[in-house]
């Protein structure tokens, strides 16, 4: 080949490009990388946006289901907040929910619902009876035949108490169901259980709302039971100036030694049905070296139903009052007092319980009074205006007072 054909121009597509080509090029080019850059932010941010929302959503899935199951629980009755108050009973307040569980018997005449957290320990249980055998078989261990019963009723005027085991147990009344054997009206005993830290006052708005749902499955034709307000669970109801028992059952403690500064009075007086306990205390002002508030000096009990009969009995043995197989006399002591009468076709005792000093020793274990500042007489005033005022108010009939000294 000679050097002229060696020489020989390219074809077109061998010319050298122009500027314009050159930047045509480029623009092209930093489109396409601008392209892929576009591409690898979306994805590196969809990746994150995967890897923050799966992080809320692991945050979030617990507290859903919290809600859930507290809607779901006790066929919807809870109260709002109230189960926040009972799962921290269970000793940590920041663990979730795990299921809960309601069951209706309508043959049997019970209801249950129980709700645990997520390490299967107890946030909330009640069990609901309405058989005589049994209420009777709950109620034989909280009215004892040795003279042993629930020290306070519960309050808000519901009808129950504070369990001695624990707990709190609301008794409403269920006339749906019919007559027992005995011929009484129906009613229901609601057995109400939380964490094993939980205080009675923290029990009761949950337990009032669910005694009412039962009541419902139950078929009861009851009003339902006042639900206390959330301030209840926050803590335990405060002391009153003795005043305040002015115009109540306990009108009694407004007077005598506790008319001055210094007292306050706890009124547990229910205020509808055949409420098995009312309870009034009074005790000093403050609190003890611990924080926690005296001991009471006085308590007066009304007490009603089978186990009123048995708590007498033990009583009585214990005192030495008089009694015989069918029957216990009123008796009147230096520390206690008893009253008794027929409330309902039930029999019913009323009671009082005073501190007294040590005789054997100088010193005795909380407040005390002596006899200068309450003697028989006025225990048996006391007494005799309580028992009054509650047989009036629950129709009650044969009312006996201990003879005066």
């Amino acid at each position: 080949m000679s050097d002229a054909e060696e020489r020989q121009p390219d074809g077109p597509e061998s010319q050298p490009e122009s500027e314009d080509e050159r930047r045509e090029r480029w623009r092209l080019l930093q489109e396409q990388a601008d392209r892929r850059r576009r591409r690898t932010r979306i994805a590196v941010w969809c990746g994150l946006g995967v890897l923050v929302l799966g992080g809320i959503g692991w945050a979030l899935e617990p507290a859903v289901q919290d809600k859930m199951i507290t809607a779901d629980a006790c066929d919807g009755a809870l109260p709002d907040g109230s189960m926040d108050t009972l799962r921290a009973t269970t000793g940590d307040s920041d663990r979730h929910l795990g299921e809960s569980e309601s069951e209706t018997d309508t043959d049997l005449g019970r209801y249950s619902c129980e709700v645990t957290d997520e390490e299967g320990h107890r946030a909330l249980e009640v069990r609901v009876y309405s058989r005589r055998d049994d209420i009777d078989r709950l109620l034989v261990r909280e009215f004892q035949d040795n003279g042993s019963h629930p020290w306070s009723a519960l309050p808000g005027g519901l009808p129950g108490f504070e369990s001695r085991m624990a707990g709190v147990m609301l008794m409403p009344e269920c006339p749906g169901r019919g007559k027992d054997a005995a011929g009484h009206p129906g009613r229901l005993l609601v057995d109400v259980l939380a964490g094993h830290l939980s205080q009675p006052h923290q029990l009761v708005r949950a337990g009032a709302a669910v005694a009412d749902k039962a009541a419902e499955k139950l078929g009861c034709d009851a009003d339902p039971l006042p639900v206390p307000p959330k301030e209840i669970e926050e803590k335990a109801p405060r002391g009153l100036p003795p005043s305040r028992a002015a115009g109540t059952a306990c009108a009694a403690l407004a007077r005598g030694p506790f008319r001055g500064a210094g007292w306050t009075v706890d009124l547990r007086i229910p205020e509808k049905g055949a409420a098995p306990l009312t309870s009034c205390v009074v005790r000093p002002s403050g609190t003890d070296e611990d924080g926690e508030p005296h001991e009471p000096v006085v308590r007066l009990y009304g007490l009603y139903g089978e186990g009123a009969q048995r708590v007498m009995y033990g009583r009585a043995g214990r005192v030495g009052a008089r009694s015989d197989s069918s029957r216990v006399q009123p008796w009147l002591t230096d520390s206690s007092a008893w009253a008794m009468a027929r409330c309902g076709g039930r029999p019913a005792g009323f009671e009082l319980q005073v501190s007294r000093p040590d005789k054997d020793s100088d010193e005795s274990e909380g407040e005390v009074l002596d006899s200068k500042e309450l003697d028989r007489e006025g225990m048996r005033a006391m007494l005799a205006s309580f028992a009054e005022k509650e047989s009036a108010a629950r129709g009650c009939t044969g009312l006996r007072l201990p003879a005066a000294d």
